[in-house]
Parts: C-alpha cells; structure tokens; sequence
C-alpha cells in the first residue's frame, strides 16, 4: 500500500496531482462535504469550493490536485488531523447523477451553514 494512504502526517506540504473528489454526506454535519475517492482513506476531509459543493448533487466526481495541510496552534503544535486542499478543480461530467440529492441553505440559517437537501433534476 502507497505510504500516502496510510502515513499522510509525512506527506503535509506536499501537492498530488489527479485525485478523484467525491461530494458526500457527513452523518455529524449538515453540510455536504468532500472526500478523496482515492489515494488517501475515506475519512480524510477536503477543503472545496462552497459552490462547487452546493451547484451539483451528492456523489458528484471532481478530478483535482490537492495540498496535503496541517493546522498549528500558536505554540507551534498541531492542531487537528491532515487535511487536503483541493486547487485546480474539474468535475467529471459523466459522475453527474441526472437525478440527486441537491445541498441548499435552510431557510433562516443565521452562519449560511446549515443545509437541507431535496432531490433535482440536474441536466434535462
């Protein structure tokens, strides 16, 4: 097994070119969120666009380079688990459900951070 899938702490600062992004559904937060589909374990969590997350529906597949990045606290320590950074972005048309669970901001929601989701029709 690839060292970056089991010892991403080694990896931080680090750049991969095409990884697959998929959007999911984090069963403790509201939003939609996005995993690597390969390359690194499931639970690595990515920092994406907002929109890109909300425009199409869960299970959408984007091709991205991402950053392997750590957090630190002022003394310097680290704070939290790895996370990726995704940059160049494209998405992978035929991931594209025609039909799917479509990420929307709840009516009222003061942050803009709590989502309700609602099937779509995305192409017709």
């Amino acid at each position: 097994m690839d060292s970056v899938l089991t010892d991403i702490e080694k990896h931080v600062g680090e750049y991969i070119k095409c990884v697959t992004l998929e959007t999911c559904l984090d069963p403790h937060k509201s939003r939609p969120r996005v995993r690597a589909v390969d390359h690194f374990k499931g639970d690595v969590r990515v920092e994406f666009p907002r929109k890109l997350r909300e425009l199409f529906p869960i299970g959408t597949r984007y091709m991205a380079t991402v950053k392997v990045c750590q957090k630190h606290k002022a003394d310097g320590s680290t704070s939290g688990q790895p996370y990726l950074r995704a940059t160049d972005i494209g998405l992978i048309p035929e991931s594209v459900p025609d039909q799917g669970l479509i990420a929307q901001v709840k009516a009222g929601s003061v942050s803009g951070l709590s989502y309700q989701y609602k099937f779509e029709e995305t192409f017709q």
